[in-house]
């Protein structure tokens, strides 16, 4: 099938207001908050399911964002992959196996793990219970 340029410059105005729709602005974090627990709702089912804290900028247009995850025995969060935001994880219930540089390790609850930028990267939960964690991404200056 072949587009005019008149076909193009109607179809590439809606493309990007479509794309700008669904990609979520950070909002500037200028006042202090409490997250309450019951308030913040889940997404997923029992094998994996996660919820957003915040995605926002601080007063310096830093952005962060923060989500927990609670993952089934033996579940995958994500096929290993790497991006430029660093991530903070934070092992609240259980067992975690982590993969980064190319090896795995064990990690129990109440450890913190540090991932580098564009440093390819998953986790499993190595138990036989379900695990819950708390990520916080930095994600850099605000455009």
């Amino acid at each position: 099938m072949t587009y005019s340029r008149r076909d193009l410059s109607l179809l590439l105005p809606l493309l990007a207001a479509r794309a700008g729709a669904q990609t979520k602005q950070p909002q500037v974090m200028s006042a202090s908050k409490i997250y309450h627990d019951p308030q913040i709702p889940w997404e997923g089912n029992d094998e994996k399911k996660g919820r957003e804290y915040f995605l926002g900028a601080t007063h310096g247009g830093f952005k962060v964002e923060m989500h927990e995850t609670t993952l089934g025995p033996g579940t995958l969060a994500h096929a290993p992959h790497k991006h430029a935001n660093e991530e903070i994880i934070i092992l609240a219930e259980g067992t975690l196996e982590a993969y980064f540089d190319e090896k795995t390790e064990k990690v129990e609850a109440g450890s913190v793990i540090w991932l580098a930028s564009n440093q390819m990267h998953s986790v499993r939960n190595a138990g036989a219970t379900p695990c819950r964690y708390y990520v916080i991404e930095l994600r850099g200056a605000a455009a």
